[in-house]
């Protein structure tokens, strides 16, 4: 491939990434959320991310315009977070928020690090001595159905992991990218046709790299789950990720006289069905990096 067509496939790869990686990056908002008793005013930062094996869960409540009466208590209730709608039954844990000292009118909870990837929903209450509930945090909207917030644990990430991963994907998509050039030339040229079968062969490679020991590590890492998609879960991140894999793949069969052997005549396609599996396999998989992480489940 001519210097210049590499040099256009590189911008390419980068406006492109750059593109799908501000389309699918999820930033999970700080929620700011504040309840009133009376003259009091109780308000609850909500961070939902707690990183690192070590972190605890500080979760506080500050009050204003006034104080909390003597014989009232701000309770936290947090349970395990599922997203299925069958209700567990199980009780959540309740544990009475204490005062910072020195800071009076800020009760905080301290929750232990309860691993990598638990999740928790989690509410306030203001409660008098008798057990009566005098506001929540969050605020109730349905009675006897409070509105829940939530947290996670997560472990920190190996910065050389990280690298290679992010290294691993550009690579995989330039070379995709260098795919979709070749494959508007004349594909039924020998010289072009092995090409195109030898950058496909290391954009599968490169992107299985990325995706599986390296992109598995990393998800162990945070999460300490090694796949949570297909076939074993339904997590759209890792699913997402299996499909691009399996896609060129296919396509590295069917074009695996010119990638294995340097011998279009092995391949499985002709000239112009080659061109159609560069062709889509690169939109595919720009369609799919624009998914957001993490963003539900199929």
């Amino acid at each position: 491939m001519k210097p210049s067509k590499v040099v256009l496939a590189i911008l390419i790869t980068i406006a492109l990434l750059v593109v799908a990686r501000r389309a699918s990056q999820r930033q999970v908002p700080v929620v700011v959320e504040t309840t009133t008793y009376g003259e009091l005013t109780l308000s609850h930062t909500c961070n939902h991310i707690f990183k690192g094996d070590n972190a605890t869960a500080d979760l506080d409540v500050t009050v204003s315009g006034g104080l909390v009466p003597e014989d009232a208590v701000i309770s936290l209730y947090y349970e395990p977070r599922t997203m299925d709608a069958i209700e567990t039954g199980t009780r959540p844990a309740r544990v009475e928020a204490i005062t910072i000292p020195g800071q009076a009118l800020v009760y905080r909870v301290v929750v232990p690090n309860q691993g990598r990837g638990s999740e928790f929903s989690y509410r306030f209450q203001l409660e008098d001595a008798a057990g009566r509930v005098l506001a929540t945090i969050p605020v109730e909207e349905i009675k006897d159905k409070p509105k829940q917030l939530w947290f996670r644990f997560e472990g920190a990430r190996s910065v050389v992991l990280l690298v290679g991963h992010i290294l691993c994907m550009f690579g995989s998509f330039l070379l995709m990218v260098m795919v979709l050039l070749t494959a508007f030339e004349d594909v039924k040229n020998r010289a072009v046709r092995i090409r195109l079968g030898k950058q496909t062969l290391w954009a599968t490679i490169i992107l299985f790299l990325g995706t599986f020991p390296i992109g598995i590590w990393l998800e162990y890492q945070v999460y300490a789950t090694y796949w949570t998609g297909i076939p074993f879960g339904h997590d759209i991140t890792d699913s997402k990720a299996l499909v691009i894999f399996i896609y060129w793949l296919v396509a590295l069969y069917l074009l695996r006289g010119s990638a294995l052997s340097g011998d279009p005549r092995k391949d499985v396609i002709g000239a112009a069905a080659a061109r159609w599996v560069a062709v889509v396999g690169v939109v595919l998989s720009l369609a799919l990096y624009l998914v957001p992480h993490s963003s539900g489940s199929f």
